[in-house]
């Protein structure tokens, strides 16, 4: 009989299960997976509510668990179980903890089921079935839950692989190329496999503009309205205003509070990062862009030069620093302590 997750019994065969245990047994598997709440309990709460060990308590989990494999009512879950190999096999035999707690919980329950609840069935039912390994979180991979005949060694290998190429390269990348390049380190080309692999990774995440890169750039995980307006002005490629910015920001981040004009102002004015173009205007300096008056880019572009420059050619040439009028540029010009006007009406800088 096929599973279906808007009708399924598992809560009411979970009950039943459980109903026949030994009162403490039933009490420790309870806690210990949240079933009647949704929080989970340690081995020390529930042993320092009995008074014995962690040892002792998990000992009479594991006796619990094998009386409740050996009941009638466990070959009524096999329907639930055969949907789940079918879940795991289509993601590549592993699911990252998180995602199987989380978003995957409409695939297993309907929407009467509480999401807690929900939760805590799925981690019960799976440490019931010899199918399915869990694997603990470290510092570069989240805990994830896998097929015994599947292979998340492999699976972070090449994330290992794929995080030191975006640590040489220090690029952000568009998901879509992010996954070719899964694709050709570990073979597999279905799109549900290699996105299940990519959400194991606790050092590879998205911005908020969908752009992935490692989790410790400040264009990945911004910290403050600086690392906001970094990303902001980068991703407009484009010189603005501060209060453009700052309407940006609060536009596209998920802000307890709203960003202050001013706040953002006083951070792009104190850091190297923005180099202040024209009347409120900033740009990045990773563009090129170098700090200073227009006076200082006009000696710039001269000295550069090394030779006059007619009007034209300087006021083109300001411009991509600066984004002033004109008459500024010219006015800068007549400062005869800096700049000579030749004969011929071009000018140089005065050494």
């Amino acid at each position: 009989m096929a599973y279906d997750p808007k009708t399924t019994q598992v809560p009411k065969i979970i009950i039943a299960m459980i109903s026949q245990l030994p009162t403490r047994q039933k009490d420790i598997v309870t806690k210990r997976f949240g079933l009647k709440d949704g929080r989970r309990r340690t081995l020390e709460e529930i042993g320092d509510s009995y008074d014995i060990t962690r040892e002792r308590v998990r000992q009479i989990e594991n006796d619990a668990k094998s009386r409740i494999r050996g009941s009638d009512h466990i070959g009524s879950l096999d329907p639930f179980f055969a949907h789940a190999i079918s879940h795991f096999e289509r993601h590549g035999g592993i699911r990252a903890e998180h995602q199987l707690l989380g978003r995957d919980i409409p695939v297993f329950f309907g929407k009467s089921t509480d999401e807690k609840i929900a939760r805590a069935y799925l981690h019960f039912l799976f440490s019931l079935h010899d199918a399915f390994t869990k694997h603990s979180e470290t510092d570069e991979f989240h805990a994830l839950w896998a097929l015994k005949n599947a292979d998340p060694d492999g699976a972070k290998e090449a994330l290992t692989k794929l995080t030191a190429n975006m640590e040489e390269k220090k690029e952000l990348i568009e998901k879509e190329k992010l996954l070719a390049q899964l694709q050709e380190l570990t073979g597999n080309v279905k799109r549900d496999i290699l996105e299940s692999y990519l959400a194991v990774s606790k050092t590879i995440d998205a911005n908020v503009y969908g752009e992935y890169g490692l989790k410790h750039w400040a264009e990945v995980h911004t910290r403050g309205v600086r690392d906001k307006a970094y990303l902001v002005l980068k991703k407009n490629a484009q010189p603005m205003h501060f209060r453009e910015i700052v309407e940006h920001i609060n536009k596209t981040f998920d802000l307890k509070r709203s960003a202050h004009p001013q706040t953002v102002h006083n951070e792009l004015i104190k850091n190297s990062k923005f180099v202040l173009v024209g009347r409120g205007t900033y740009a990045l300096s990773d563009w090129g862009y170098q700090p200073g008056r227009v006076a200082d880019v006009l000696m710039r572009v001269l000295k550069e030069a090394d030779k006059p420059l007619s009007r034209e050619e300087i006021i083109e040439a300001v411009l991509k620093e600066r984004n002033v009028k004109h008459n500024t540029i010219m006015l800068n010009l007549q400062n005869r302590q800096y700049f000579e006007k030749m004969e011929d009406g071009r000018f140089a800088y005065k050494r």
